[in-house]
């Protein structure tokens, strides 16, 4: 994966979580970290995309607040 399209997550000082992907970003409050993730985890299984699947994992990889 080249460096624009790796996957970042970070938490912000506020404590909402940040992840972005290239272009694209989102922030929410840490407590729709999980349900976001279990969200990229369907999609995956329903399409196949790998992408989805990235997505959940970078998410629960981020260290609880």
């Amino acid at each position: 994966m080249s460096a624009s399209n790796a996957i970042t997550v970070a938490r912000l000082p506020d404590g909402r979580v940040s992840i972005g992907r290239g272009t694209w970003s989102d922030t929410f409050p840490e407590d729709r970290r999980e349900p976001w993730a279990a969200w990229y985890e369907s999609m995956f299984v329903q399409y196949g995309y790998a992408g989805y699947r990235q997505m959940a994992e970078a998410l629960r990889a981020l260290q609880s607040a």
